[in-house]
This record gives structure tokens, C-alpha cells and sequence, in this order.
């Protein structure tokens, strides 16, 4: 048997961890402080100018959790996730040729800053620095989902939509916000597609309804779901909440157009 991720001995589905009756009473200590210290992975699509090692281990298309290495689907495989909380964020990306800065030079969630302010105005989107290099501001649109179907079911990851995507990831916040329920009472269907444009192509991900059904069902599996959701949005909205660093995953949309925000 496989050994289980600690994303799955902690909220496993097919054997959900169950305490007393008497505990259940019980106030909840010690784990106050434990979401400081989160680390969520980002679910990453395979590019064309992705390694040669992760391209044999997941294919060019196919979807991945990493840092962990988690395979979730093929190049046009769907699969299932659940929204379970959305944010905003906006990054300062240094030059892919600037080997001595990090990739995201600063971050914030804070709307009414000058990082967010640049970010919106596609006149101010990019600036020159150093030795020719360009620095650029960045909207993300960001999602952390529970995975529910496929070998990865019951994982947790971060989805950013940013740059060209950006558009993709507007047309799911209308599409939930439409919607007359919660967050994570949503089920979306999702698979990669190639992208076109200006003579570049990478892959993004197309949304759907999954063939059964777009909305929970079941009212125990609800509740939990709102328990993650209230658990999560503490996380986030205190400035907490941090996604994995996979400079991988945010180099392989960078260089594609930035579409109006």
C-alpha cells in the first residue's frame, strides 16, 4: 500500500478520522496557531518549456500537485474539484533572465495598494530595471479546491489564474457568483486545452459541468465543507496563508499576453 500524504491522513474521504462522542463536546486546543505555518501546494499544468522530468513523469498537458508530485489528470483528461475559498492577490514578478531575483519580488492582498493599483492599469503593468530587464505587476485570481474524483481525490491545492489566464479565471468567479449557493457547494468539471495567441501557445484550463452533478448533494459532506471553508477564510484573510513557491508552475504563463483587466 501506498503511503498516505499528510493532506490524506488528515482528511481522507474513504476513511474520514472520527473522534468519541465525548470529544466532540470538548473545546478545541492547541491548534490555534497550527494555519501560520501552512504551506498549500499549487495544482501545475505541464508546458512545452517544462523539464524533461516532469514532462515523463505527468506529459506535456497533464496536471500535477507540486511540489508533491501528485498526478491528477492526462492532457485532456477532466476531473472534479470543489472551490472551497477565492482571494485576490497581486505579485511583482522580476525578468525570467534575472537569475539573481526571485521570482516574486513582493506580494500582497491588499487592494488599495500600489502593487494592485500598477496591476490594473495595463499602462503601468510592466517597468524597466537593471540591466534591461522588465519587471512585471500581476493580478491573480486564486482558488484553493478539494479534489473530487480521479487517483488525487481528496487533495487540497492552490489554483492561480494570472496573466493569460486571468480571463479564464474572471469567467469562473461570474460563473460561481451566479450561482445560488456557497463556494464549496460548487463541483467543477476541468481539463487542460492549448491556447493560441500572437504566435505563442501554452496550456490553460477549460471548465465545465462534471456529468452528474455541479452541486453537493449530500448535507453531512456539506457541513464539512463549510467547516474548511470557515477554517480557510481565517487563514487567508489574516495574511497567513502561503502557496508552495513552484516558480515552475508561474514561469509557464509569464510570457504569455496579459489580457484587459
Amino acid at each position: 500500500m501506498a503511503k498516505k500524504t499528510e493532506t490524506e491522513l488528515a482528511t481522507s474521504t474513504d476513511a474520514p478520522i472520527v473522534v468519541p462522542d465525548w470529544m466532540q463536546q470538548e473545546e478545541v486546543k492547541g491548534s490555534d496557531t497550527l494555519g501560520d505555518f501552512m504551506v498549500t501546494p499549487r495544482m501545475t499544468i505541464v508546458q512545452a518549456m517544462s523539464d524533461i522530468e516532469r514532462k515523463e513523469a505527468f506529459g506535456e498537458g497533464g496536471v500535477a500537485i507540486m511540489p508533491d508530485g501528485i498526478k491528477v489528470a492526462g492532457m485532456d483528461e477532466p476531473f472534479v474539484v470543489i472551490p472551497l475559498i477565492f482571494w485576490a492577490s497581486w505579485e511583482v514578478r522580476s525578468d525570467l533572465n534575472d537569475s539573481a531575483t526571485p521570482m516574486i519580488e513582493n506580494s500582497t492582498q491588499d487592494p488599495n495598494s500600489e502593487i494592485a493599483r500598477k496591476a490594473r492599469n495595463k499602462d503601468t503593468r510592466e517597468e524597466t530595471y537593471g540591466n534591461g530587464f522588465t519587471r512585471k505587476y500581476v493580478e491573480a485570481l486564486n482558488f484553493i479546491v478539494k479534489i473530487d474524483s480521479g487517483e488525487a481525490s481528496g487533495e487540497l491545492a492552490t489554483i492561480s489564474f494570472s496573466v493569460g489566464e486571468h480571463h479564464t479565471g474572471s469567467r469562473l468567479c461570474g460563473l460561481l457568483k451566479r450561482r445560488p449557493c456557497s463556494i464549496f457547494a460548487n463541483r467543477i468539471e476541468l481539463k487542460t486545452a492549448v491556447r493560441q495567441r500572437n504566435n505563442r501557445s501554452w496550456y490553460g484550463f477549460e471548465f465545465n459541468n462534471p456529468v452528474d452533478t455541479p452541486i453537493i448533494q449530500d448535507k453531512d459532506v456539506y457541513m464539512e465543507l463549510s467547516k474548511m471553508h470557515d477554517s480557510l477564510k481565517g487563514i487567508v484573510d489574516s495574511g497567513a496563508f502561503k502557496v508552495a513557491d513552484e516558480s515552475a508552475a508561474i514561469a509557464s504563463t509569464v510570457d504569455t499576453e496579459a489580457l484587459p483587466i
